[in-house]
């Protein structure tokens, strides 16, 4: 089942809000603010959310005027490592 989310609703600028999510169809409607991580579910030993946290604290350090440009770059560096 799938729960598109709408940041549009959320009264928020979209620069500024990151979705993170195990399904990417959930943020289809604004897939440039979505971070996609493997789902966590019965795994007591995820660390999705600690891997992630250094591309979060650098978005807020650098006061990253769109994060949308973050993530793609964040993308394209992950795409080059393939």
């Amino acid at each position: 089942m799938v729960f598109v989310k709408d940041l549009s609703k959320i009264g928020r600028p979209l620069n500024k809000c990151i979705i993170v999510d195990n399904v990417a169809e959930n943020f289809v409607l604004q897939p440039d603010n979505g971070i996609f991580i493997k789902s966590w579910f019965e795994d007591t030993s995820d660390t999705a959310l600690l891997e992630l946290a250094p591309l979060l604290k650098q978005i807020v350090q650098k006061n990253v005027k769109d994060v949308r440009e973050a993530l793609r770059k964040f993308r394209d560096q992950m795409l080059e490592q393939i």
